[in-house]
């Protein structure tokens, strides 16, 4: 089963509901800040239009399918998710879970008279649940906020985890924006759980929540304030949806494998993935990426001999962006055919991670001035990569290292497409330099031209 799949751009976690909460106990153990976000339908209408709510959705640690529909999406796409997880469902698990480890609740959002209600109720149903502070900011919007008092009560109070109901996208947002500030170790953006809680809001009875119809429930409840939105909602599933799950269907692949390579131009790491992107190999890819990352240098991904990206490979391609964003990387795909453009498109992954046409021509991109050079020498044998930027001065000394590589090797292989303006066939002339000793007569020499 796969651990994930991107609908609309937006990355979902295969979890369960204890899975989910094991993964959120293991981000306060491991320290740092950690974002968690429960995403309806709702969530993917407004990431299509909005790209940063879109890159703030895959850079969160964790994103939950709160919504039966995207459940129902997820089988349509052939990779399905175990269960829905609510965010109204999850809160109070988490109460549950503070009342029994010790872990501090900090809870952000909604009325003054919602959130204390919701607090009691935490307390009534979890004895013992550590709620150490509430803040309800005025209602304004978010470029409005003053954070300073908000991130402050969040520092006094030393939170394990914050729970943000703003709604969405307001607090997915806000959260991203401040994540390096916030003195907490996981926020979650829970919309209106504490509605719930302090039943200001009546929940739908289990058996509607069993089939996934709470949303009729809620509408029936709230019509003036949630027809609209489901009525946008529904025509929004039916325009785009079939699209994406006819787009993986018509491209998913016979029984092509996947194969991973890793080479480098200086600092510069090219992972090469060969076959379709999908399926239980996907996640070599993350510990690949890691490796490649060590010394925060960039990494391409050189997409060339890829020949399907599916939806689980959607989920892969949001991870390995914030793995590199969390390492200070730069991750850069390469080599994108027209088929995996559109799959990008259609899916609403594209424009999130910088592209270029061919793996050097990222290489020229990323290196900005810098000149990276990857020389491998054996016996008899060298190799020989280069890629950027290349001044007066530098090709001058460049010409003169390939003259005295390939006349002490036999074998040289030759590869400056990563370089502009750069003739191999001027540069390594067979002239030999004169007066001095060891060099081998006539070498064979490989070279690739410029494109």
């Amino acid at each position: 089963m796969s651990n994930g799949l991107g609908i609309s751009g937006v990355p979902l976690d295969n979890v369960s509901m204890q899975q989910a909460l094991d993964r959120i106990e293991g981000f306060i153990r491991s320290g740092g800040m950690h974002q968690v976000a429960t995403a309806n339908v709702d969530y993917l209408v407004n990431a299509t239009t909005d790209l940063e709510y879109r890159r703030s959705l895959c850079m969160c640690d964790l994103v939950l399918a709160d919504g039966m529909p995207i459940v129902w999406a997820s089988r349509l796409l052939r990779v399905p998710l175990r269960e829905r997880v609510a965010g109204s469902d999850l809160v109070p698990q988490l109460a549950l879970l503070s009342s029994q480890k010790g872990y501090r609740i900090f809870l952000l959002g909604a009325s003054p008279a919602i959130s204390e209600a919701a607090a009691r109720r935490m307390e009534i149903l979890s004895p013992g649940v550590r709620i150490v502070g509430r803040l309800s900011p005025p209602v304004r919007p978010l470029d409005e906020f003053e954070n300073g008092p908000i991130l402050e009560a969040i520092e006094r109070a030393k939170p394990d985890i914050l729970l943000v109901a703003f709604g969405s996208p307001k607090q997915e947002k806000w959260i991203s924006r401040n994540r390096h500030l916030l003195k907490a170790h996981v926020a979650i953006g829970i919309g209106g759980s504490l509605e719930f809680l302090a039943k200001s809001v009546p929940r739908a009875p289990a058996w509607m929540q069993e089939i996934g119809m709470e949303w009729l429930f809620r509408m029936w409840k709230e019509p003036r304030r949630l027809a609209p939105r489901y009525l946008r909602d529904a025509v929004w599933l039916g325009r785009n949806l079939p699209t994406e799950i006819l787009k993986n269907l018509l491209s998913r692949p016979g029984h092509s494998g996947l194969r991973f390579s890793v080479s480098a131009i200086g600092a510069v790491h090219i992972i090469g993935i060969e076959g379709a992107m999908t399926g239980p190999e996907l996640p070599k890819l993350g510990y690949l990426l890691s490796e490649a990352a060590v010394g925060s240098g960039p990494v391409v991904l050189d997409l060339t001999a890829t020949s399907h990206i599916g939806v689980d490979g959607l989920w892969t391609l949001a991870g390995l962006l914030r793995k590199a964003s969390r390492q200070g990387c730069e991750l850069w795909l390469a080599g994108l055919s027209s088929s995996l453009l559109r799959t990008l498109r259609v899916a609403r992954f594209e424009n999130l991670i910088s592209s270029a046409v061919s793996p050097f021509d990222a290489v020229k991109q990323v290196s900005r001035g810098r000149l990276q050079i990857n020389l491998e020498l054996g016996e008899n044998w060298a190799t020989c990569r280069i890629g950027g930027d290349l001044s007066p001065g530098a090709r001058t000394t460049l010409e003169q290292i390939c003259q005295y590589v390939r006349m002490a090797h036999q074998h040289f292989d030759f590869d400056a497409n990563g370089i502009a303006d750069f003739d191999p066939s001027v540069s390594l002339s067979p002239a030999r330099p004169s007066g001095r000793a060891g060099y081998v007569d006539a070498p064979q020499v490989k070279t690739a031209g410029v494109a």
